[in-house]
């Protein structure tokens, strides 16, 4: 089981401050054209189309909802609205991964899968609070949300488990407010 350390808080502290100088130095060298990009994403999307952007790739390892974020926040919305829509749009990815894991519940191949990665028990032991952990660490979260639909872990458990991805969506919002205004 993932636990809360001191060392897995200074790991979360450095990545915070590393994300905010990565946007600090863009903000800096390539301000105006990231700026350009980004209100003609907001203008052609708006936050309904971001919310649907962040559904779409949540799940997805590597891509997330960070994108939806900093080209939001780029693009001039503000980053409250960004932050209520990018929970929302993974919580409605969290229970569409699930119910497509619950439809593969039958399947030995996967549940023998996710014992080899020892996910199986992490999930089953813990329900709620694997997800939880799985919602705010770098670990993939679609593959713990699609597992808990296939191991058969409660609908409940999932729900109260994702709704932790607010807490990193909003950390990483900061992170975005913060080191892009500090490349202005």
């Amino acid at each position: 089981m993932i636990t809360f350390t001191p060392r897995s808080a200074a790991r979360a502290a450095l990545g915070f401050v590393v994300l905010c100088g990565v946007l600090a130095v863009a903000g800096v060298a390539v301000r105006a054209p990231i700026a350009a990009f980004s209100a003609r994403v907001v203008a052609e999307l708006g936050l309904v189309g971001l919310f649907a952007a962040v559904v779409a790739m949540d799940p997805i390892p590597g891509l997330g909802f960070q994108p939806a974020l900093f080209f939001g926040y780029t693009g001039g919305l503000p980053l409250p609205s960004l932050v209520f829509a990018a929970w929302s749009a993974s919580m409605v990815a969290s229970v569409s991964v699930f119910a497509v894991g619950r439809l593969s519940r039958n399947s030995a191949r996967l549940v023998s899968l996710l014992e080899r990665w020892r996910i199986g028990d992490w999930l089953r032991d813990h329900g709620a609070r694997a997800i939880a952990v799985a919602a705010v660490a770098p670990v993939p979260f679609g593959l713990a949300t699609f597992g808990a639909g296939v191991l058969g872990v409660k609908l409940r458990d999932l729900l109260v488990g994702a709704s932790f991805r607010g807490l990193k969506i909003a950390a990483t919002a900061a992170a975005i407010g913060l080191g892009w205004g500090m490349g202005a």
